[in-house]
């Protein structure tokens, strides 16, 4: 099982001058989106991706990694592998911004790759798992556009009027989304420019966002690539044909990059997604028709209400929750009434009890069993009292 690391092995020093930027080469740059590149390269200023690693390694030691959350050690590891090889280490990296405004509830961030033939890659990073990232990427099921979505095209149109080359748009996650957005309403002069668009395992948008005509003008350029047991790249309403790629993971991991299986210089397909896919995608469905859009936004700020004052700073920290607490803060939220208190707790029983035993820490699942057991018990005493 091969992946991103094996391609760079095999054609790590074939310049992008002598072989094109590929569907691999637009999730390397996707996943490097994820490095912290603060204090090395700024708005205005560009270093080669090469100097970026020996500044970026000068700071961080590997104990300094091991402590970042998964997808920053991975993007970490991978820029300095990339540093390695001739067709990366001379490519430039210019305007890194990295911005989160908990108050409008936006995390934005996003990065220029200049090639060696002078193709300006703009890379688009995805949710970082804190709180304001996760309840953003939650805002595109009930709001458009949101903040980051906004801030997208301005960085576009802004950043890419200072270079004159063609153009690819890349991002992994909510990137993918917000590569799609500023490709389709940035301006016509720069719509020209862009030669592709990749969104990989991205949610989607509302059905009516694909009726436009400045849609229609880049639809031909849009590459949708998702693995085989896609959650997020379900999400929502997309109009590209998806590439369903082999993962060596199972279940959320396979939205993982580094678990895309690669054959020489292109990722190895699957004819159609797995059943545990399908059952979320359906299962995805039919919660969002039990819940309005109004109370859809309210759901998710109890949440973020929830994850504060229980002391979550990033979504990993989900495993050790402890859900009695949680619906005791549901309780002490003072913005929503009984009622949605109540369904709400019983959305949270329904979603935790179902998915438990594959992604929750052993204490929640015994939590869970008990839950469980209990409800059986009471449902058969309701049928022996008839």
């Amino acid at each position: 099982m091969k992946n991103l690391i094996d391609y760079i092995d095999e054609f790590g020093n074939i310049r992008f001058s002598q072989k094109e930027f590929n569907e691999i080469d637009n999730l390397i740059f996707s996943q490097l989106a994820y490095t912290d590149y603060k204090g090395i390269i700024d708005y205005e200023g560009s270093l080669s991706l090469m100097e970026t690693a020996k500044r970026f390694f000068a700071i961080y030691n590997d104990d300094d990694i091991n402590k970042l959350i998964g997808i920053s050690a991975k993007s970490a590891q991978l820029l300095k592998k990339c540093s390695q090889f001739d067709r990366y280490k001379d490519v430039m990296i210019c305007h890194y911004i990295n911005n989160v405004n908990e108050e409008i509830d936006k995390q934005f961030s996003a990065v220029h790759f200049i090639l060696d033939n002078n193709i300006d890659v703009v890379a688009y990073r995805g949710t970082d798992v804190t709180v304001t990232g996760v309840k953003e990427s939650a805002m595109l099921s009930y709001m458009f556009p949101v903040p980051a979505q906004i801030e997208a095209l301005y960085y576009f149109q802004e950043t890419c009027m200072k270079h004159g080359e063609d153009i690819i748009l890349c991002g992994h996650s909510k990137g993918g989304n917000l590569a799609i957005f500023a490709a389709v309403n940035c301006s016509n002069s720069l719509k020209k420019r862009i030669i592709a668009v990749y969104e990989n395992d991205a949610p989607g948008f509302p059905k009516y966002f694909f009726d436009r005509y400045d849609y229609h003008q880049i639809k031909d350029k849009i590459h949708l690539l998702t693995p085989q047991g896609s959650i997020i790249g379900r999400m929502l309403y997309h109009d590209a044909k998806p590439a369903i790629i082999r993962s060596s993971a199972s279940g959320l991991k396979q939205h993982q990059a580094s678990s895309w299986e690669v054959d020489g210089d292109s990722f190895v397909r699957e004819e159609k997604y797995d059943a545990f896919s399908d059952f979320i995608d359906d299962y995805l469905d039919s919660l969002l028709d039990y819940i309005s859009d109004e109370e859809l936004e309210l759901f998710f700020d109890t949440l973020e209400y929830v994850a504060v004052n229980i002391g979550i700073e990033d979504f990993y920290d989900i495993k050790e929750i402890d859900i009695r607490k949680v619906f005791s803060l549901i309780d002490s939220f003072g913005r929503i009434e009984e009622n949605q208190k109540e369904k709400f707790k019983q959305i949270l029983k329904k979603v935790s009890a179902d998915f438990a035993k594959e992604y929750f820490s052993e204490k929640a699942q015994k939590y869970f069993d008990k839950f469980e057991k209990r409800n059986k018990i009471s449902k058969e005493s309701v049928k022996e009292d008839k």
